[in-house]
């Protein structure tokens, strides 16, 4: 009813407002979504002037409307990226936790409604310009596939929406040190490239913004002493030019634009990630030290975004909103950081917020978010109204007049707020009263009026520094934010009935598939537990494990017990080993069964023993992925497993599905629920002569065990 009767009046104050709900406008639209900008780094969000400059982030927001409660769906950059250009929660996708990598294929299934493609269709010049971090390329289930940069890169930003597309594929300081033209490495000189082809790029190495080599000095983390970097025969990135490089061509492009035709620029700068590399004649300029001059070097380029908008003739028809893709990096315990030692001369990185990036404090959420539409939006405004960056779809949709796609199909959890871009939000109810927030290591927030309920369950696959460094994190809470904004108190105790609504609502919304509008109960997913066919042969093992069994098990680590049918494994906190339960085995050509459960983030791994003693390979199963490797013989260096496959899938915790293994030849095939894996290798054909059920990082449980030959 609610969501009905706002569809009404936001019809109603569209037309008082002159703004016809229906109109299609086709206004220019500029997207500038800045890398780890934190909330408090601007004049206009309280920065003190003293400390760093940024004259042109401050135009916007005496041109345009500033809003205090603007919300990243992540707290780190390749989740909200997706979110904003799909207008759907990227947890929703195989990318549960932390971001892609560098070699990840493209991220955006081309079959899904963006942004770009949306305004594209509506007639709309498109270009993505800056940090991409969304992936090159169509993977394949080989667990050894990752994106060639030395041949074409499809699909890519071109098969989503976009025209045109120039990057930094990854991060800045990442292991490619190239930019991406369309659909080949920038000026690429060796790689595959179709005959008779020529590739723009740079005439020679020279050029003031490349340079001929790339090493460790350039990298985000210059202590992996540049392992990884490609060899690629291209000219290579110079740091403290990245961001003149990628300004001249967003400014290029916008001059290469022609009144009448509408466009939409996607321009995603590299400040002020790290490294922190501020042009020469910006450096040692600020009294935040390196790192002010960083965001001055963001500034500085929004300027030149605004004024190649004046040089045109676009200023008056183009929307320019901008933002950042998540937090600032706030880690007081890192001295050697430069964000570190800008916020001890005196710059609050992300204002008064609890955290940064990475975190789930809203110091990782909350960002800068101005809109400047001149004679549409009122200049000099500030907004209060909670928006998420999600939102962007549908809102650009009402201002195109572009209907959105059916909630199973697309922009599942975008809604708009084109009205509080209007100045109405005092005369109707609140575009958004609730959004869900997701931290680097896949821990849920939802957020209700004033309350924040923390969820405080990590990924499964997080890894076992950031488990011990954000442990405070991965506990149940709950925040009012309006009494407690820098969340030191939780007051779950003190409301349960507080938390079992938001919790409900979180479940909902995750279940059901979108958020856009409340999902009936009959939407909500089912889960679905396979019934696996009849095993033929005579069955040489058959254990319920509705107990400890007797020898010749044994149990030997963490701490095992019997409940719900099955019997349970948890890893002892100080044990590195994981809890294993073991025991003897004579097989061969077989089929293993057997349910498993995992509880939370939790990961199995089944070990398994082959011929020579120490010799052994391993299935790996978690919630989110099926891995088959062999690992490391005696003697080999621990890293050196040998990964034969790999799978994705979804299962949910607490919940009983079926494993099999099917052992034919050197061939085995792992089956767990309804998703298939199958590897190839000479050690799966001898003899097995031992089964290890480990349990790592949490409670997983067996039952009904049983080998077929």
């Amino acid at each position: 009813m609610k969501r009905a009767l706002l569809s009404t009046l936001g019809l109603l104050f569209l037309t008082l407002l002159g703004i016809p709900a229906s109109a299609g406008e086709r206004p220019n639209i500029v997207y500038i979504l800045a890398d780890d900008y934190g909330y408090g780094s601007a004049g206009c969000y309280g920065a003190d002037a003293a400390l760093v400059q940024t004259p042109a982030i401050d135009r916007l927001a005496r041109e345009g409307r500033r809003f205090t409660d603007a919300n990243t769906t992540s707290s780190v950059c390749s989740p909200t990226r997706y979110s904003m250009l799909t207008g759907r929660y990227c947890w929703r996708t195989s990318l549960k936790s932390e971001v892609l990598s560098t070699f990840a294929p493209l991220h955006i299934e081309t079959t899904r409604p963006t942004v770009a493609s949306m305004l594209k269709r509506r007639g709309y010049e498109t270009a993505a310009i800056g940090k991409w971090h969304l992936g090159y390329g169509t993977a394949d289930d080989s667990p050894r596939w990752r994106t060639d940069y030395t041949v074409e890169l499809s699909p890519g930003p071109l098969d989503v929406g976009f025209n045109y597309h120039f990057s930094v594929p990854s991060n800045h300081g990442d292991l490619t040190g190239v930019f991406v033209e369309n659909r080949f490495v920038y000026g690429l000189r060796a790689g595959r490239i179709p005959p008779g082809m020529k590739l723009a790029g740079p005439v020679a190495d020279e050029d003031e913004n490349f340079q001929a080599t790339y090493g460790p000095e350039d990298m985000e983390n210059p202590a992996r002493g540049g392992a990884g970097i490609l060899p690629l025969e291209a000219p290579r990135r110079k740091n403290q030019r990245v961001m003149a490089e990628l300004t001249r061509k967003a400014t290029g492009w916008i001059a290469q634009q022609k009144q009448g035709t509408p466009f939409f620029l996607y321009f995603t700068p590299v400040a002020v990630h790290m490294p922190v590399t501020p042009d020469k004649d910006s450096a040692g300029q600020s009294k935040a030290g390196l790192y002010g001059d960083w965001i001055y070097e963001l500034d500085r380029s929004v300027g030149a975004i605004l004024q190649a908008l004046d040089d045109g003739g676009f200023a008056q028809e183009t929307i320019v909103v901008f933002t950042s893709d998540n937090g600032g990096v706030n880690e007081p315990q890192r001295a050697d950081l430069l964000q570190t030692q800008a916020t001890q001369a005196g710059l609050a990185i992300n204002g008064a917020l609890r955290g940064g990036k990475h975190h789930i404090w809203e110091g990782g959420f909350k960002v800068p978010f101005i809109v400047r539409w001149p004679g549409k939006v009122p200049a000099g405004t500030e907004s209060n109204e909670m928006i998420s960056l999600v939102d962007l779809f549908a809102t650009t949709a009402e201002i195109v007049g572009e209907p959105l796609p059916p909630v199973t199909q697309g922009a599942e959890d975008s809604r708009s707020f084109l009205l509080a871009l209007l100045g109405a939000e005092k005369k109707r109810p609140s575009v958004r009263d609730d959004l869900i927030v997701h931290s680097a290591d896949g821990v849920f927030a939802i957020r209700v009026g004033p309350w924040k309920w923390i969820e405080g369950v990590p990924d499964d696959h997080i890894a076992p520094a950031a488990l011990k460094a954000h442990k405070e994190e991965f506990r149940p809470m709950l925040f009012n934010l309006i009494l407690d904004p820098k969340e030191t108190q939780d007051v779950s105790a003190a409301h349960p009935e507080v938390v079992a609504e938001l919790t409900a609502l979180l479940n909902r919304y995750r279940n059901g598939g979108y958020s856009r509008t409340l999902p009936p109960e009959s939407a909500i997913k089912q889960v679905a537990v396979a019934t696996l066919p009849p095993v033929a042969g005579q069955a040489t093992v058959n254990e319920t494990l509705a107990q400890m069994p007797g020898k010749p098990w044994t149990a030997t680590g963490g701490t095992w017990t019997a409940r719900d049918g099955g019997l349970w494994g948890t890893q002892g906190e100080v044990e590195k080993q994981g809890a294993d339960l073991r025991t003897p085995c004579q097989i061969k050509d077989a089929t293993i069964d057997y349910d498993l459960s995992l509880d939370g983030p939790s990961r199995h791994s089944l070990r398994i023993e082959v011929g020579d003693p120490g010799t052994t390979f391993r299935v790996v199963i978690t919630r989110t992925s099926i891995e088959i490797a062999r690992n490391p013989a005696k003697g080999e260096p621990a890293a050196s497993v040998d990964v034969l496959a790999r799978k994705l899938i979804d299962l949910k915790s607490k919940q009983w599905y079926p494993v099999r293994l099917h052992f034919a030849g050197e061939e085995l095939t792992v089956q767990v629920n309804d998703v298939q894996v199958h590897a190839k290798h000479a050690m799966l054909g001898q003899p097995k002569t031992g089964l290890n059920f480990l349990v790592f990082a949490g409670n997983a449980g067996f039952r009904n065990l049983r080998i077929n030959e």
